[in-house]
């Protein structure tokens, strides 16, 4: 039987990662879970003391950004299929198995597309649309989706596109599908239900920053050998 790695980073939401955590032994006992404290301010240090050596558990001493924590994740990563989530697991046991299920059908990338959107705030509603436009005129992406925190990818595949990519914030599910379509990988989209649970941590300001972030993978040489896939 294959490995598969599940990632999670997380900041500053210890109760709803302890309960991810469990549901995710309960669910995958085999798969390897990496949980990446990205400079909680909370208690998220217990992870590792309620799990010890049942989990991989790495910390940024500084919140530096999600794109930084998988990067740290992806490169510890031991398993054949590399899945990252949300630390809150909006999208259920029941989404990571979809993902799973078209990896070992042998897809390259198979990512989450949310059917609907819960706990939308009305700014998200009117840049949502706006992010997308933006994301498709600079890097023809059409997905409806690239937010979406659940992603798996063959261990290969995973592995080269975080190592190519530089993005600390938000904009690193954008720069994966970019590289993603750069390298010729195949990407699977799987529409997936998501549950309104904890608050989301992707701000205004966040949203702001990931722009600036956008247009620096877009002017980013990319040191990419060209080969087939």
């Amino acid at each position: 039987m294959k490995k598969v790695s599940l990632i999670i980073p997380t900041y500053s939401k210890f109760l709803w990662l302890k309960n991810t955590v469990l549901k995710l032994k309960e669910n995958f006992p085999q798969a390897e879970i990496i949980v990446v404290d990205d400079g909680s301010k909370d208690e998220t240090y217990r992870i590792q003391e309620i799990f010890g050596s049942q989990i991989i558990y790495l910390k940024n001493e500084i919140n530096q950004g999600k794109g930084e924590s998988l990067r740290k994740g992806f490169k510890a990563a031991k398993g054949d299929f590399l899945i990252f989530t949300d630390d809150d697991l909006p999208y259920g046991v029941e989404g990571i198995i979809k993902i799973l299920d078209e990896l070992e059908k042998g897809e390259d990338l198979a990512v989450g597309i949310r059917e609907e959107f819960y706990s939308d705030t009305f700014y998200k509603k009117i840049m949502r649309p706006f992010l997308y436009w933006i994301i498709f005129i600079l890097f023809g992406l059409k997905y409806p989706d690239t937010q979406c925190g659940l992603k798996g990818f063959q261990k290969e595949v995973g592995k080269e596109l975080f190592n190519l990519s530089f993005s600390k914030g938000f904009a690193i599910d954008v720069e994966i599908l970019y590289l993603a379509k750069k390298l010729g990988f195949k990407v699977k989209t799987i529409k997936i239900k998501q549950e309104d649970i904890a608050k989301s941590t992707f701000k205004m300001k966040g949203i702001i920053k990931m722009f600036f972030e956008i247009l620096k993978i877009k002017f980013h040489h990319y040191e990419i050998n060209n080969k087939e896939k």
